[in-house]
């Protein structure tokens, strides 16, 4: 999975890259954050496809995490 890294300017703001306005994260965001993490995406997307695209970032996380532990071990 691709991940981006993507400072805020001086004004807080964020650029969301190219690949992700090409795959239809464009017009109007919703954001739900809270003090770790944040959830972007499509506004009017249904909650089931939300829920379903969150699953699969959890598990890639997941395998990152195992992936660390190995290397720390």
């Amino acid at each position: 999975m691709v991940t981006f890294t993507q400072k805020m300017d001086s004004c807080g703001k964020i650029y969301i890259v190219k690949p992700l306005r090409q795959i239809g994260l464009v017009n109007t965001i919703e954001i739900v954050p809270n003090a770790k993490a944040a959830v972007i995406y499509r506004a009017g997307t249904k909650p089931s496809e939300i829920i379903a695209s969150l699953q699969v970032i959890i598990a890639d996380l997941r395998h990152r995490e195992k992936l660390q532990a190995k290397k720390e071990a």
